[in-house]
């Protein structure tokens, strides 16, 4: 695509689905839940894997959250707290068996580097999204080994690395206020500032070294796993702020006033992604709960939230990471930092776009796509979030 474009319009599509409204929301809600729940093949088996997501990997009963089993079963927890669905009987019996058996059989060990102990494809994720189920304290001990183990990930990005796994400690810490889990989260954050040596983190990541600027493995997501933890970054705070705002603000693109962040630093030609994991929904999501108000960077965010909109939903997907899910989440961040209706409007426009989209390829493939970040659960949570009046972004900003 031209070095000059923000986005590639092939990448998006024109807004589509019917009107919003409340019921039209729950009914939606019920039908993903209900596809998924006969979808389930017991506490070995789970769910069918979507060949979308296995991309050459065997084709195994999969327990991380991004993927597996864990996130799905996470987010049907979530929705039937809030009595949009019936809460599955067999969901605490899958949520105590999930450490086990992933450590059984470990996932993705042909990626470099594996995952390991990381939030969303290894066992932390596993161990946090079964906590949030059960809530007995049984997965803690596990949890805390697992980000001890991860602390010095060089993977440096929130899907991999240690700001995931930073994180966990922090959302560990708000809700059991223990202090093993504030001395974990103090010690990953000394080492990740540590790290930060050039404009953003450098990345080993699938055997390279990059340098991504976006929420899944880049800066705007370790800026959020600092700045979410910002109490307990005591002196440090202002400073770490004040850096944060000043590279995302030479990161940006700006043209005909919507804002993009490219996603590798100095690289000018290639793809410019509009979703959560590259591009400017992530970094309006990472950074909205985040900073703190600044003439500059309320034109940035919400010039990044203009482009999501303008640009439209996504081709490639309905989820959460790179689909128009994610997108919509992008919306409500700028709904609660500006209290703009407008912003929540435009995210139940793409909500109800997603649940056509969710139809239209479940009719073409015979059955749902059953994950937590590329599939289906991901705009039954938007729903529930946009019902609810809840914008956080599913599992990195609260699993509890």
């Amino acid at each position: 695509m031209p070095r000059n474009e923000l986005y590639d319009p092939a990448e998006h599509r024109p807004l589509s689905g019917s009107a919003w409204s409340d019921g039209a929301a729950r009914a939606a809600i019920e039908e993903i839940i209900a596809d998924a729940v006969g979808a389930y093949r017991g506490t070995e088996q789970l769910w069918p894997n979507d060949p979308n997501d296995l991309e050459g990997m065997p084709d195994v009963p999969l327990r991380n959250v991004y993927l597996g089993a864990a996130g799905v079963a996470w987010a049907l927890d979530l929705i039937a707290q809030d009595d949009l669905c019936e809460r599955p009987p067999w969901l605490h019996e899958l949520a105590r068996g999930l450490g086990e058996g992933y450590r059984q059989a470990p996932e993705l060990t042909e990626i470099e580097p594996p995952p390991a102990a990381s939030l969303m494809f290894g066992e932390s994720g596993i161990l946090l999204a079964a906590e949030a189920i059960l809530r007995d304290g049984s997965q803690l001990d596990g949890l805390i080994d697992c980000i001890k183990r991860n602390a010095r990930s060089p993977t440096l990005g929130l899907c991999w690395g240690s700001p995931g796994t930073l994180i966990a400690a922090l959302q560990l810490w708000r809700q059991t206020a223990e202090p093993r889990w504030r001395e974990a989260w103090l010690d990953s954050a000394a080492w990740l500032l540590d790290q930060w040596r050039e404009e953003v983190w450098v990345q080993h990541l699938y055997g390279d070294q990059s340098r991504y600027t976006g929420a899944g493995h880049g800066f705007a997501g370790n800026a959020f796993a600092l700045l979410a933890g910002r109490d307990l970054l005591g002196e440090a705070a202002d400073q770490v702020t004040g850096r944060v705002v000043g590279e995302m603000g030479k990161l940006a693109v700006t043209k005909d006033r919507v804002t993009q962040w490219p996603p590798l630093v100095g690289v000018k030609e290639g793809r410019r992604p509009v979703q959560w994991c590259h591009g400017a929904p992530g970094f309006v999501i990472s950074l909205s709960p985040v900073l703190p108000p600044g003439e500059e960077t309320e034109r940035l965010l919400t010039a990044g939230g203009e482009l999501t909109w303008r640009a439209g939903p996504l081709v490639k997907s309905v989820g959460l990471c790179h689909g128009t899910a994610g997108n919509a989440y992008a919306l409500l961040a700028l709904w609660t930092r500006t209290e703009g209706e407008l912003w929540f409007e435009r995210a139940r426009s793409f909500a109800m776009d997603a649940v056509a989209d969710v139809r239209r390829r479940r009719a073409q493939a015979g059955r749902g796509r059953y994950t937590l970040f590329t599939g289906d659960l991901g705009v039954a949570l938007l729903l529930r979030s946009l019902l609810v009046a809840d914008p956080t972004f599913p599992f990195v900003e609260a699993a509890f």
